[in-house]
């Protein structure tokens, strides 16, 4: 009997010109990758040796790996790369039982995937955050602290508005709320009841997620599962991750998250009962500078605090600044002045 019938993991990792990066990605997924798992690099759009790179790493290894090499039209890309390796896995593994998916630049966690494994046992959909690579972080020390004070405190506010009120997020209470790509997990039910990723440039993290929200199903945000990215400020998809570091690092006035809409729409939203799943969705048009959320924070913070008032009367002194009323509600009670934990990136 042949084991093939007992792999029931498939991790797909889309590449594009990672010949400097991929082996140090199958390095970190090796010593997990047992006779359950199999591991589907979808290399797309690439003219140096990624491929060649990772088979010999794969055999030095011991990884069961295929490579897939593709070209996409324009207008496709990581979205595209992703659902095709999904695809390969559904039609290749007949007791597939949950997939996984992350980033060729990114190095997973020691115990990413039997911790992924674990969560989808109580759980339909999984999202893991992303730590920086610790021996690339300098790099980013120019960035204005401020800046990305304000824009973590605002987005937890917004992740506690979200987790209070909008459809099957309470779940994201009190955690990291990020949907990335580099550390998603889905099982197999899951993954096809949404439709799988969708075949976009970028973005198609945050759009399952919000898919498998929008279906009813259990979305987990897990603290204990991460992988670390590299910190290269020139990236493989547009809008990505390198994209976002860039833009910060060079001292203008960058846009927030586009997964953080203005108060005022989101208030707006919320009485009109038209507040959708997380991660939301903002057109670059309408996203927010950073160095106006201060204000976005005061108009979160104030619902909150009226919020609290009236579920427990009580009169407010001069001294409520410290948001004390946030008690029962501690996402929102987040300062501006709260330090960043060291190596977090919320880029969800």
């Amino acid at each position: 009997m042949s084991f093939e019938r007992w792999k029931d993991t498939a991790i797909i990792i889309p590449a594009r010109n990672e010949a400097e990066r991929i082996g140090a990605c199958l390095t970190a997924l090796a010593p997990q990758c047992n006779d359950r798992v199999r591991v589907i690099l979808v290399v797309n759009n690439t003219d140096d040796d990624t491929a060649k790179i990772a088979k010999a790493a794969a055999g030095r290894l011991g990884i069961d790996l295929t490579v897939l090499d593709l070209t996409f039209p324009p207008g496709m890309g990581v979205g595209a790369a992703r659902r095709k390796g999904c695809a390969v896995a559904l039609e290749q593994m007949p007791h597939l039982r949950q997939i996984l998916t992350t980033d060729a630049d990114c190095r997973v966690s020691a115990d990413w995937v039997a911790r992924s494994i674990h969560h989808l046992q109580r759980f339909d959909a999984l999202c893991g955050r992303v730590t920086l690579n610790p021996e690339e972080a300098a790099t980013l020390a120019p960035q204005d602290p401020m800046l990305e004070v304000h824009e973590m405190a605002y987005r937890r506010l917004v992740l506690a508005l979200y987790a209070r009120h909008a459809p099957n997020c309470a779940d994201l209470q009190d955690s990291h709320g990020e949907a990335p790509g580099a550390s998603l997990g889905f099982t197999r039910e899951a993954y096809e009841a949404v439709g799988g990723f969708a075949p976009i440039p970028c973005g198609e993290d945050r759009a399952i997620i919000r898919a498998a929200r929008a279906a009813g199903l259990r979305v987990h945000h897990a603290d204990d599962v991460w992988v670390e990215a590299s910190c290269r400020l020139v990236g493989r998809a547009a809008g990505g991750m390198a994209d976002t570091l860039r833009i910060r690092l060079s001292g203008a006035n960058y846009l927030a998250d586009d997964c953080l809409p203005d108060a005022g729409r989101l208030l707006d939203q919320l009485r009109r009962g038209a507040l959708g799943c997380w991660p939301a969705q903002v057109p670059q048009a309408e996203c927010i500078p950073v160095a106006e959320l201060p204000a976005h924070i005061a108009l979160l913070r104030g619902f909150f605090n009226r919020s609290v008032t009236r579920e427990t009367p009580a009169p407010l002194t001069s001294g409520s600044a410290d948001l004390r009323p946030c008690e029962n509600f501690p996402a929102c009670g987040a300062k501006a002045s709260e330090p960043v934990p060291s190596g977090v990136v919320e880029l969800s």
